[in-house]
């Protein structure tokens, strides 16, 4: 790992803790993760290895960033306050958050700076795995954290832009919008009931 990768994961983790108190959203806010990793992509992607199992590995990273992006923004509440419209991140989502970058972190520390333990280890594993070329792990970790950044801007963006065309609803009808993750599932589910 390099100062870089601290800077991306210090980015990462400082985005979903920020929004403990309640943060207010705007387009920009909502893109620059995603602007950010996207860069990080560019920077270090050097293809996406396709050789003997290196798509199941890839495809695991995916997945995992999926459900780790899915968790985190599912239980983030998005709701209307005084200059617009703000998201709360919960205990939830910042676990769901944080356990992914801390993830890709500690294998990225150990993988760099484990020593020759570290390269034995891995490459026992990449080739009880089938897995072909060291690309393939970048190429899963950067992904992984692609889609989970994604997953979770794409929802809180839902949910940001849905508040925002209502606002001129009273905020009595749009408390199924305003909660977060399942509760606002079922908030909207039993008021929607005749």
């Amino acid at each position: 790992m390099n100062a870089l990768d601290y800077i991306l994961d210090a980015v990462l983790v400082a985005t979903i803790f920020l929004q403990f108190r309640g943060r207010r959203l705007t387009p920009r806010n909502l893109i620059l993760p995603i602007a950010i990793v996207v860069y990080f992509l560019f920077a270090y992607l050097e293809g996406v290895p396709t050789g003997g199992g290196d798509l199941y590995l890839i495809a695991g990273g995916v997945a995992l960033g999926l459900v780790f992006g899915l968790g985190a923004g599912l239980f983030t509440r998005v709701y209307t306050g005084e200059r617009g419209v703000y998201a709360r991140a919960g205990l939830l989502a910042a676990t769901f958050w944080t356990v992914g970058v801390v993830l890709r972190t500690a294998f990225s520390v150990y993988a760099t700076d484990g020593g020759a333990s570290a390269d034995r280890t891995i490459g026992r594993l990449m080739h009880s795995w089938d897995i072909t070329t060291s690309r393939a792990i970048v190429a899963c970790l950067l992904l992984m954290v692609l889609v989970e950044v994604a997953s979770r801007q794409l929802i809180v963006g839902a949910r940001y832009l849905a508040l925002r065309n209502r606002q001129g609803v009273p905020s009595g009808t749009d408390s199924a919008a305003e909660g977060g993750g399942v509760q606002a599932v079922r908030a909207g589910t039993a008021k929607s009931a005749p």
